[in-house]
């Protein structure tokens, strides 16, 4: 997969350094907390709040919901900064009234950041039985993963004062990795065939780099073009 990952960056001009990848397993349910308690924008995790401090004072009313037991048959990973992570969890940890529930977030912190060792990021995978699964996580979602660290590592990152600049990190991630596998044109038809609007974005966003990149073949002019993006979306 780090060969794969050295094809793509080549293709857009990106650095790369194979020492930068790294993953680890943990439970759907740790996973849940994690997303929970780390501003995940999926509208699941919204509902109980859009600010951390509203996320740690209803998250026991969270933990008591069907959503949560929803959200424990869900599979899939995310990308964790280890700067910013031991710059913010812990004092979000710390508010938490509930001994038991802090425990649990403690536990998972300590895991990622010991995982982590000397690396500035890392991959979370949820760890499963099911065997279609475990296939998925390991190609298509740590592959996903990978490319959020090959880009943040390349400063592509769409920062927090943009407006829905979830949407466009994800978006671009989309867009590298269906260029990766020759799928740009079974865009339109993702967005069609995918049900949850907040997976469904994921594609729409990643259309706007298709038109944006369309024209060009050459990987510097690209890595440009994509600098010159995000720039503009400061600005306004």
């Amino acid at each position: 997969m780090k060969e794969r990952l050295k094809q793509l960056a080549k293709a857009f001009d990106l650095k790369f350094n194979e020492n930068w990848f790294n993953y680890i397993w943990i439970s759907k349910e740790e996973n849940t907390l994690l997303e929970y308690m780390w501003m995940c924008p999926d509208p699941i995790f919204v509902k109980y709040g859009e600010t951390s401090y509203e996320r740690t004072k209803h998250i026991e009313n969270f933990l008591d919901s069907g959503d949560f037991k929803e959200c424990l048959h869900r599979f899939g990973g995310q990308a964790i900064n280890k700067d910013t992570f031991m710059k913010y969890f812990p004092s979000r940890i710390s508010n938490i009234e509930n001994g038991k529930v802090r425990s649990s977030l403690s536990k998972i912190y300590k895991k990622i950041i010991k995982s982590m060792g000397k690396s500035a990021r890392i991959a979370i995978l949820t760890k499963s039985s099911i065997k279609p699964e475990i296939e998925r996580l390991k190609d298509f979602v740590l592959f996903h993963e990978w490319i959020h660290i090959l880009v943040n590592e390349n400063g592509l990152k769409f920062p927090h004062e943009i407006k829905d600049n979830w949407k466009y990190n994800e978006g671009l991630v989309t867009y590298l990795q269906e260029f990766y596998a020759g799928k740009l044109n079974e865009l339109e038809e993702n967005v069609r065939k995918t049900r949850y609007d907040f997976q469904k974005q994921y594609y729409i966003y990643a259309l706007k780099f298709r038109q944006l990149l369309k024209n060009t073949n050459n990987p510097r002019k690209r890595k440009e073009l994509l600098r010159k993006f995000i720039i503009l979306k400061r600005v306004r």
